[in-house]
């Protein structure tokens, strides 16, 4: 059987993990209604699912380095079946919050572990493949808000979605029980995880992701509801921000093998600046205009590859504590995903959605100073270890 094939499982896997993270945004105004709740309260479910995600990122990864990564994988898989079922039958509001923490705890097992299992099996070009793999987060992105946008229009609501998802989260956890899972080689010293901690450059990739996060999840939250308020129906808004995750898409298979010839480093740096542009120029600009669903498209792909190379760059950077590094990359995201889009439900209760979107390219700004600070603390640590390419090596 040929090693490509392995691939599919995580395909499914990233396809989960997609829809997951990012279906939230598209149903939080029929959660609102359905329950008369106020966007500030309904915003709790951003809350609860990324309290879920980014602890489970955390631990679940310092777990992959000390025990089979296959078994933490596995069970990230069972729990997001359980949750996404629960958000699929769930009958109040309180019911759908504990659902949600259930699913963002599975999803994080699953997106912390699937990074490590991943390089183990294809370790000759980890860039490339992770950024294949990690298209399919986009696709899962994709998909959530364009099935809802179907079904809303045919009288189905945000549980019916759900269902569909319970599944195919079903398929790829029998998938992921068949015996291709390598074995962790042995386990790091006691101490190990706690040094990468200590490292400029571990916390630096950790800042990266914290605004990264910041930025992306605050879009997939309020777009839609920004939209909503410039006089733009749901459902419309919705495939608005459809593009926003097929640029992601499309740029993760377009940039997979560029990524390795053109060096993590510089790569990372462009898409922040590139996701930046792209925003502030959507913001500016009418929202009925034809530019706007474009400009949205540019953003996602700009910043299409950041996370598969921020992972890269870590896993090779500290190899002892891989699954650490990945879910201490990863966390940040969760742990962005978890406050951001929370607190400026409030932001913009208060003063507006206009505001709250405002504060996206700036966040990607910031990421961008933090790779800058990356690439003069880190290179030489990750010249040694072989995580920087020659083109990263130009002045």
């Amino acid at each position: 059987m040929k090693r490509g094939v392995l691939l599919i499982p995580f395909f499914l896997a990233l396809i989960v993990i997609g829809v997951g993270i990012s279906g939230a945004g598209s149903v939080i105004p029929e959660i609102a209604e359905r329950f008369s709740l106020p966007y500030a309260l309904s915003g709790k479910v951003f809350f609860f699912q990324g309290l879920g995600y980014f602890l489970a990122l955390i631990f679940g990864g310092i777990l992959g380095d000390f025990v089979f990564r296959g078994t933490v994988l596995r069970l990230g898989l069972l729990l997001a079946v359980l949750g996404f079922l629960g958000i699929a039958v769930g009958s109040s509001f309180s019911w759908l919050l504990f659902a949600f923490l259930v699913m963002g705890v599975g999803v994080g097992f699953v997106d912390c572990m699937v990074n490590p299992v991943a390089q183990s099996l294809f370790p000759e070009r980890p860039g490339e493949v992770l950024n294949l793999i990690h298209a399919f987060f986009g696709l899962g992105s994709l998909l959530a808000p364009r099935l809802y946008a179907f079904l809303h229009t045919r009288g189905y609501g945000f549980q019916s979605l759900y269902g569909l998802v319970t599944g195919l989260v079903a398929v790829t956890a029998g998938l992921f029980f068949l015996p291709f899972i390598p074995r962790n080689i042995s386990a790091p010293p006691g101490n190990a995880v706690f040094r990468a901690f200590t490292r400029k450059t571990f916390l630096l990739l950790g800042g990266t992701m914290l605004l990264y996060a910041a930025g992306v999840s605050t879009l997939n939250g309020w777009l839609v509801t920004y939209l909503k308020g410039r006089g733009l129906p749901q459902v419309v808004g919705a495939v608005y921000l459809s593009y926003f995750w097929l640029g992601l898409l499309v740029g993760r298979f377009a940039l997979a093998s560029f990524s390795e010839r053109a060096g993590y480093l510089t790569l990372m740096r462009a898409n922040a600046l590139g996701g930046a542009l792209g925003i502030a120029l959507f913001l500016v600009l009418r929202t009925s205009s034809f530019l706007a669903p474009l400009l949205l498209f540019f953003a996602g792909f700009s910043l299409s590859t950041l996370i598969p190379l921020t992972l890269t760059y870590a896993m090779v950077a500290f190899p002892e504590v891989s699954s650490t590094a990945s879910g201490w990359v990863l966390f940040n995201n969760g742990l962005g995903t978890f406050l951001f889009p929370w607190l400026f439900g409030f932001v913009g209760g208060r003063f507006g959605f206009a505001v709250v979107l405002a504060a996206v390219p700036c966040a990607l700004l910031g990421v961008f100073l933090f790779q800058q600070l990356l690439v003069w603390v880190g290179r030489r640590i990750l010249e040694e270890k072989g995580a920087v390419t020659r083109a990263d090596r130009r002045p």
